[in-house]
């Protein structure tokens, strides 16, 4: 009985959007993060041009399942509601979609050793199983690199791949202009304050840098560090495309976790794409979007990231040279109306539309 009334409903609810053919899209939950703001905001602005979208936000803390059922799609942007709220979604028929952006779905699903992974959802097990079946009910999880495909099937979802928006847009156009000085060259990083700590192997380098080679370190975040040599800067989403203009060089370190290995290389596309060169020790999908020596340098230790930190800073012509190829290289791949393309067709395929 119970699996006849989900059924009509289900029915009722689709003959109602191919009546209307316009899918109302949620986009959430609403937080203050830049993820919400650049796959949130932006991303249901440019869905919207679309006839046959219409998008929307939802609130959380908690979710509020009235809410949540104006609309035909949801995308959790990388936060979901509880099993008995995401049941009675599915029951509806939506559609329920996470935007993987730098989540963690939960230890086990990242092992790429067999044993370890068994061992792993052993020790978590009630953890794991419960979000499991919550992530199985979802109709799929938007990746951004084919790194995260396996670990994504492992948690029982289907991977829909897409290319990562840049963020800074402004950016194709506006970007670093040619740097003459060998003075004063600007070393620059952005990130929360949680994450200036990853930064710590090389603090030793840009001090050196700071000192010996007359460098500002500039960190674009949202917290005053404790050292008194790195400028400190509040971020600010609405002029960080201006702002990341004051750098000459952009640099990334991570640690070893594996949170670090499949994180999105949306930060330093950031970077390339305002057309700065970058030095980084790569994740894995940084690997895929930077070509080493070509649009940005790979630094496999703290020595070899000093070692092209000096070049890139008495040479003004390779960091010219390195920049426009990262810049161009990057978008030609990845823009917010590529992004939006293919989430459109994805969305379409999952809404069974004609």
């Amino acid at each position: 009985m119970r699996e006849t009334v989900t059924n009509l409903l289900k029915q009722e609810d689709a003959l109602m959007l191919n009546s209307r053919n316009v899918y109302k899209v949620g986009f959430g939950p609403k937080t203050g993060a830049n993820s919400f703001a650049q796959s949130g905001v932006k991303v249901a602005a440019a869905l919207d041009r679309f006839p046959e979208f219409k998008s929307g936000f939802f609130s959380w803390e908690p979710f509020d399942l009235d809410e949540l059922m104006n609309f035909d799609v949801l995308i959790f942007i990388k936060y979901i509601p509880d099993m008995n709220m995401l049941k009675a979604l599915k029951v509806r028929g939506k559609v329920l979609i996470l935007d993987y952006q730098d989540t963690f779905l939960y230890p086990s699903v990242y092992e790429k050793n067999v044993v370890r992974r068994i061992l792993k959802w052993l020790y978590y097990c009630k953890t794991e199983s419960y979000l499991s079946r919550a992530y199985a009910m979802l109709d799929g999880c938007m990746i951004c690199t084919p790194l995260l495909r396996n670990v994504v099937i492992r948690a029982g979802m289907k991977p829909l791949e897409l290319p990562r928006q840049i963020y800074n847009d402004e950016n194709e156009n506006v970007y670093k202009p040619f740097p003459m000085k060998t003075e004063g060259v600007v070393l620059y990083w952005t990130g929360v304050s949680l994450n200036q700590k990853q930064n710590e192997p090389i603090v030793p380098v840009l001090k050196r840098m700071h000192e010996c080679h007359g460098c500002r370190i500039l960190y674009d975040t949202d917290q005053i560090g404790e050292y008194n040599w790195i400028e400190y800067r509040m971020f600010d989403n609405k002029t960080w495309a201006k702002d990341i203009l004051d750098a000459d060089v952009a640099f990334r370190w991570r640690d070893t976790s594996n949170l670090q290995e499949f994180k999105d290389p949306n930060k330093v596309q950031g970077y390339m794409a305002a057309g700065l060169p970058v030095v980084i020790h790569p994740t894995a999908s940084e690997r895929l979007i930077v070509e080493d020596g070509k649009t940005g340098f790979f630094a496999n230790s703290v020595a070899e990231f000093e070692y092209i930190l000096l070049r890139l800073i008495q040479n003004p012509q390779l960091r010219h040279e390195v920049g426009m190829a990262a810049h161009a290289a990057v978008w030609k791949h990845s823009s917010l109306k590529i992004h939006v393309e293919c989430l459109r067709e994805h969305l379409l395929t999952l809404l069974g539309a004609p």
